[in-house]
């Protein structure tokens, strides 16, 4: 007989249950006449537009950025931005500068590796 078959699991007294029950809801019988009714009742639009001051102020804030392309001086990439002028700050650029910064870099590692043109390589000469 093996060990494992002759280990017993440890009995402990259990005091109450871990999670109590939950009474099941008490089933409701729709009669057809509450179908009817219910189909009759107008419903109610399920989206509302609101044409305010406060709508119409936030299309004005919007219009009032400011667009502009300007080429990336790492990448020689056009990029395009959306600058709030109040604060000169930039809203939106398109590609985003972690792409710029990837690219900038892509590029560099690959001008590092590729061969100088005009540069031969010549074997090793391993014999001594």
């Amino acid at each position: 007989m093996s060990e494992i078959t002759g280990i017993r699991p440890v009995e402990r007294a259990v005091s109450s249950l871990p999670v109590e029950p939950v009474a099941a809801p008490a089933p409701r019988n729709a009669s057809p006449r509450d179908h009817a009714k219910a189909a009759e009742q107008p419903l109610e639009p399920a989206v509302t537009v609101d044409l305010g001051e406060s709508a119409r102020a936030a299309e004005r804030a919007s219009l009032d950025y400011r667009t502009q392309f300007i080429r990336d001086q790492d990448t020689r990439q056009m990029v395009y931005q959306v600058v709030d002028p109040g604060s000169g700050d930039v809203v939106v650029q398109l590609p985003t500068a972690t792409v710029l910064k990837a690219r900038a870099y892509a590029e560099a590692t690959a001008a590092r590796a590729a061969p100088v043109k005009g540069e031969v390589k010549q074997p090793v000469d391993r014999i001594a």
